[in-house]
Order: structure tokens, then sequence, then C-alpha cells
């Protein structure tokens, strides 16, 4: 009865041990392959040669106005972001007193010009011209006195009396031109006078120097604005500029009419230079340098809203040659600590790559090491790639 027992028990426990062995080899098979994820198909470019730099988008018209005599601020005609055109008012200066002083001023210059007719200068005037007059028959006097002398028929008196009168005329005519002289200058004082007054009201009045925008305001409505002092800044928006500065080792690789690449937000736009100094610039010792940015026919209002003066951007100078990349999606790149990564397909495994960036256009990045032609690049890669994982073919 004991032996019986103790080959059941023996059976019971045997029976479990053989079984762990073929449990065990489930256990050990490897995991299914990973679905094969979507990919494309790399492709090369051939891309000139870049400098980059960080430039400022700026308008080639710029002005921030002032008043020569400042005052007190009246009104605005404007406010910032709205449209002016050219000679438009933009402020209105406290002008009562200078108003005053221009009537006055003209007044008297009409008053002037009036005393002195039409004359256009001191012998034309009428009191010029009576003692012209006056000092001809005072010399035709004089002669016909010279010949009844001569003739015996006009006493030596008489002779002396008329050469007298012709010296009087004379002395009145010189001094008729003086005074016709003094009165013209007069004339031109006053109207200097009136003109300097009426420059001085219209300097009260401040306008718009051409076709703009305004984009900054410094001195609110009532409150005394210095002479010279800024009052607000227009710009002419229609046309862009990208200002960078050179180092004095790149300053020779730029030209007029050269090409360079410059991205607002996610578009890349280009641009050709159109300005540059002929020397080193500057606190930095730098060559600046002024591209026009090429813009849409019809700007999107993303792109409008992005393109504001003062901003800074990303720029790309060419120069000569060029560089050899591969052009991928950013969406297909994982980025970690500041390093960017994609994954590519090869021989049925996954294979993760770090990449060298010559520059990001938009919603592509142009790799110059990394990636080669004509590789399998993973569309959209998952977090939890493992290096060498087998894909289903």
């Amino acid at each position: 009865m004991k032996l019986r027992e103790l080959t059941v028990l023996a059976a019971l426990l045997w029976a479990p041990a053989c079984e762990t062995p073929g449990h065990a080899a489930d256990n050990k098979k490897e995991p299914p392959a990973r679905p094969r994820p979507a990919t494309l198909k790399l492709e090369g470019r051939s891309v000139p040669k870049t400098l980059s730099y960080v430039g400022t988008l700026v308008a080639p018209r710029d002005a921030t106005l002032s008043s020569t005599r400042g005052g007190r601020v009246d009104a605005y005609s404007f406010e910032v972001g709205q449209v002016v055109k050219r000679n438009d008012v933009l402020v209105k200066l406290g002008a009562a007193e200078l108003s005053y002083a221009s009537q006055a001023a003209l007044a008297s210059a009409v008053q002037a010009r009036a005393r002195i007719g039409q004359a256009k200068d001191a012998a034309s005037m009428s009191s010029s011209l009576a003692a012209k007059a006056a000092l001809e028959l005072a010399v035709d006097g004089a002669r016909r006195a010279e010949q009844l002398f001569t003739q015996g028929t006009l006493s030596e008196q008489e002779l002396s009396r008329r050469r007298s009168n012709l010296a009087a005329a004379q002395a009145q005519y010189e001094g008729a031109l003086a005074g016709a002289e003094a009165e013209l200058a007069m004339v031109k004082q006053y109207e200097a006078a009136s003109a300097q007054a009426t420059a001085a009201l219209d300097d009260k009045t401040i306008r718009a120097p051409f076709d703009g925008v305004v984009l900054d305001r410094f001195v609110d409505v009532g409150q005394i604005a210095a002479p010279h002092a800024p009052l607000l800044r227009v710009i002419d928006a229609s046309e862009l500029r990208v200002r960078f500065d050179l180092p004095q080792f790149d300053a020779d690789k730029v030209k007029l009419g050269g090409r360079a690449s410059v991205r607002i937000g996610e578009r890349m736009l280009s641009a050709v230079v159109v300005r540059s100094t002929p020397g080193l610039v500057g606190l930095a010792n730098a060559r600046l340098v002024e591209a026009k940015i090429t813009l849409p026919a019809e700007l999107e209002p993303a792109l409008s809203a992005q393109l504001l003066p003062g901003a800074h951007v990303p720029v790309w100078l060419e120069i000569e040659g060029s560089d050899q990349v591969v052009v991928v999606p950013l969406a297909s790149t994982l980025s970690t600590a500041g390093l960017l990564r994609a994954w590519v397909i090869k021989d049925d495994h996954l294979n993760e790559r770090l990449l060298s960036v010559l520059r990001y256009e938009g919603p592509e990045v142009l790799v110059r090491d990394g990636l080669a032609p004509d590789e399998l690049l993973v569309s959209a890669p998952a977090s939890d790639f493992r290096i060498g994982e087998e894909v289903t073919p």
C-alpha cells in the first residue's frame, strides 16, 4: 500500500516537470517583425554654397518726422498702422501766435509792394522817374545856356544859375535812386519776413513725405514737443529689404546683384543684393549689405503679418561653388537634445541616422551628411523604433 502511494506521488511530481521544457521553448520564440512603415525615396540636389547670417527687415524709405520749432501737439490725423499718402497732414502743433505773426508780416509786405507799384528796380520807381525828368530838363537848360552865353546873349549870372540847377537836379536824381533802393530793400525785407513767418507756420503742420504707413508715435496729444524731437515714424513697406553685416573675413564674398535667400516664418523668399558699403563700418568693423526681397504678387495674410520691419530673420548669401544635399521633409525627422535624426530602412531593418543640416527651408530641410540619395526614408518615424529592428519585407 505504501509502495503504491509513493508511485502515484512520484507520477504527479514528474508530470509538471515534463511539461516545463515545452512551455520554455514557446516563450523563447522571437516576436513577429514590425509591419513595414511608409517610406519615401530620397532625392539629391545641387545647391549653391551659402554663408548664413542673421539680418533685419528694413524699409528703404523710413522717416522719423519732427518740427524745427516744436510746440504743443493739438491733433494727430492718423493712427499707428494706418496708410498715408504723400502730403497728407499727420500732426498739427499749436500755432495761434505764429498765425497772427504770419498775417501781420504778409500785410506789411503787401503794403510795401503797393507803394512801389510795378517797379522792378530803383530806376523804374515813380520818384526816380520824376527826378530823372527834372534832371533831363536841367541838362537841357544848362546846354542851351552855354550856347546863349557863347553867343553873348546870356549873362554870366544866368549861366551860373543854370549850372547850379543842373547840379541840384543831379543830386536830387541820385537821392531819388538811393531812396528807391532803400524802398525796394524794405519791400524785400517785408517779403522775407512774411515768407519766414509762413514757413514757421507750415512747420507746425507735419505732412507725410511719401506714401507709406504710420509705424510709431512718440508724443501724445496735449504734450509739448521740444524742437527737433521725434513726433512719429512713417515707413514705405511696399518694398522690403534685409540688412545684415558681413564680417571682415567674408567681406570680399559679396557683390551687387548677388543672390540671397531669406526665411520668413515657413516661407523661403529670394533676394538680390542692391547695396553694400565700400568699406568696413560700425563698431563691428563689418561690411553692411542690403538685399531687396522679392515678394509674391499676392501676399498671403499669414506671410504679410510676418513681414515686419525690425524683425530678425535668417539670411543665406550665395557664393561661388555648390553643395550636394538631400532634401528631407521636416516632418520625417526627430529632434533630440538639439540633434536632428532620421530613420531609414536598409535590408529590411531599421537604421537611425544623425543628420548634418545645411539649412531649413520651410517644411523641408537640406541635409549635407547622414543620408544619401535613393535611400528609403521612414515618412513618420515612431518613438519606439529600435536600431536594427526587422520590418516585414
